[in-house]
């Protein structure tokens, strides 16, 4: 027999829309809320009603283990989405008529009231807001609507119980509760391994420590991936189980299907195969994929020191280090900041091999020096005492450094003089032009000094931070310089050195910052002074790179070009006044006086400039 329950003012609705769909059913119309409603486990309850009736009527239809069957109305939204079932009228009727074998859906509540989509508690509208709304203009809707909400975010404190017991300690923003993915866009995302039926729910808890990674993942959000994470950002915990409590440390507010309330514990549990349906949800489709085991994910959740700063103040910008985050850090630092009888002989063996790789122009030798420099660790070191201002470690640093310095420079030079050898090879003259290129390579590798020493996990890549600065070789250029008594040698190469020593200082201590190891009102001053002598490194440097694009520029004009009956190969420019030019001329003959100057007037029309011009010719048969 099938009962179809609906509302007093809707039963016209009813018999002109659904009764003819029912053809030769026997069927009866009941109105509800009705408190004389009996019916045996072989009947049908068909329903026509909003989600509000049905939330009162669904815990008891599984109580009494009646099958139901929901179809779409104009006021249910939440439950046929949390079901799984059609929301077109005649696929409903036609499936609930016809259908011969029933289903049975684990149903989860809140506080006793059954929730069919999600449990939204605290500031988890960053998330779940306008989730309704498909598609890529939406998302970047959104997506700038949540930037200007950041600032006033700030977290609460929970006790979350489960039901084995165990209490764990935290701070978030918010939690969103579903019993399976499908039921929001965001579990879609974020959950991974459920069925509407495997007896569990889960719990996502937003707990990001700064804007940084919420802007982060709202950006990762917005690109044309595939809908499931295949991780979880380390900012949401997760927590799959049957039963939990959540117990906020004042009464909070949160929403059960959109509709809002209040409370100072939340109690949520599934109850296994709670109510027979008379139709098929798409969620079973998934039955037997889903583990049914329990899970605990909250390790990278905040606890101690950091749950007591994020209670306190506002959501940060960036990271913010607790001390007991950067205790083992500083020890290291301190230690690297240090000089010592170790850190001199690995200083004065490098410097050996760096020079001597120098004059043998050999490269290999030459990385084997960066490698065993011990330079860059008292660079990183004065780095995190310039951005904390700690002057312990700034004064021990800055000796380091100065001891390094003046040791490299002393011991090359004595090689230079030892050595009866005055020819710049290609490896001096490459540390003789620095410019903003360099400039460039000292940035990125101050960056990754310091993010090195700030994670253990990447801190072998240290060597690959030495090579890419390579602190060694031009000090040891400069040493030659001094050796050799020449200016442009010495001056070059310390030029060089200084824009790396300044550029991983001044970038180190900017990647500290954002790290979260100093605020900044107290690393103003140093990357200020820090910022000041960059900016005089660049002038010399922006002329040397002016230079360079210059050179490039001229090579490329007369590279491959024809000049009378010759072609010009292997052109090399050198900067001056006037600028040398060698090139080698190829030809069917010798060139002759008369034509090597038609063609250096020729040259110095085309790139115009005047030049002094060696040319090698080549006869090409």
């Amino acid at each position: 027999m099938l009962y179809i329950l609906h509302q007093q003012e809707e039963k016209d609705a009813v018999e002109k829309k659904i009764v003819p769909l029912l053809k030769d059913k026997n069927y009866e119309l009941i109105s509800y809320p009705s408190d004389n409603l009996e019916f045996s486990e072989e009947d049908t309850i068909i329903t026509y009603l909003g989600d509000s009736h049905l939330r009162n009527l669904l815990p008891l239809a599984g109580k009494k283990k009646w099958c139901i069957g929901v179809l779409p109305h104009p006021e249910v939204v939440y439950t046929i989405r949390g079901l799984g079932i059609s929301n077109n009228l005649e696929e409903a009727i036609e499936e609930i008529v016809h259908t011969q074998e029933r289903e049975t859906i684990d149903l989860l509540y809140c506080n006793g009231n059954p929730v069919f989509q999600s449990v939204n508690i605290g500031d988890v509208f960053i998330l779940t807001e306008g989730e309704d709304k498909a598609g890529f203009a939406a998302e970047v809707w959104r997506f700038l609507k949540n930037i200007k909400r950041f600032t006033g975010l700030s977290h609460r404190s929970f006790k979350i119980k489960t039901d084995e017991e165990k209490i764990v300690r935290t701070s978030a923003l918010g939690m969103i509760v579903v019993e399976h993915p499908h039921n929001s866009v965001v579990s879609k995302r974020l959950v991974t391994g459920s069925a509407v039926n495997d007896g569990m729910f889960h719990v996502l808890i937003l707990s990001p420590q700064n804007i940084l990674e919420l802007l982060w993942f709202f950006l990762r959000s917005l690109l044309p991936i595939s809908n499931t994470m295949q991780q979880l950002p380390k900012f949401i915990g997760s927590i799959k189980t049957s039963n939990l409590q959540i117990l906020p440390e004042q009464e909070i507010e949160f929403t059960i299907d959109g509709v809002k309330t209040k409370s100072s514990e939340i109690n949520l549990e599934v109850h296994y195969e709670a109510l027979v349906l008379q139709q098929s949800s798409i969620y079973n489709a998934e039955k037997g994929k889903a583990s049914e085991k329990k899970s605990v994910k909250l390790n990278h959740l905040p606890k101690g020191e950091k749950q007591n700063e994020l209670i306190r103040r506002k959501l940060p910008w960036m990271p913010r280090a607790t001390t007991e985050e950067f205790q083992d850090l500083f020890k290291v630092l301190r230690e690297n900041a240090k000089l010592s009888a170790a850190f001199m002989i690995m200083m004065i063996l490098s410097t050996l091999i760096a020079t001597f790789g120098l004059f043998s122009d050999s490269s290999p030798v030459i990385i084997g020096a960066m490698i065993l420099a011990p330079i860059i660790s008292p660079i990183v070191s004065f780095s995190m005492g310039m951005v904390r201002y700690e002057i312990g470690m700034l004064k021990k640093g800055i000796i380091t450094i100065m001891a390094g310095t003046i040791v490299c420079l002393l011991f090359s030079a004595g090689v230079t003089l030892l050595v009866p050898l005055q020819v710049l090879t290609s490896e001096i003259s490459a540390r003789l032009s620095p410019n903003l290129l360099d400039l460039g390579i000292a940035i990125a590798s101050g960056i990754a000094a310091a993010y090195a020493h700030a994670d253990e996990e990447i801190a072998r890549s240290l060597a690959g931070v030495a090579i890419a600065v390579a602190l060694v070789p031009p000090l040891a250029v400069a040493g030659i310089g001094i050796g050799w008594w020449d200016w442009e040698v010495f001056s070059g190469a310390f030029l060089l050195y200084l824009t790396n020593l300044a550029g991983i200082i001044l970038f180190a201590g900017i990647t500290f910052l954002f790290l979260g190891f100093a605020p900044f009102k107290r690393a103003k001053m140093g990357l200020i002074y820090t910022t000041i002598i960059i900016l005089f490194v660049t002038v010399p440097l922006s002329l040397t790179f002016n230079r360079v694009q210059e050179e490039s520029s001229i090579t490329r004009e007369l590279e491959g070009a024809s000049f009378e009956d010759y072609i010009l190969r292997d052109v090399k420019v050198r900067y001056g006044d006037p600028f040398r030019i060698s090139v080698k001329a190829v030809g069917p003959k010798n060139i002759e006086p008369e034509q090597l100057e038609r063609i250096k007037s020729e040259i110095e029309e085309r790139i115009g400039y005047s030049i002094i011009l060696e040319v090698v010719s080549a006869l090409e048969y």
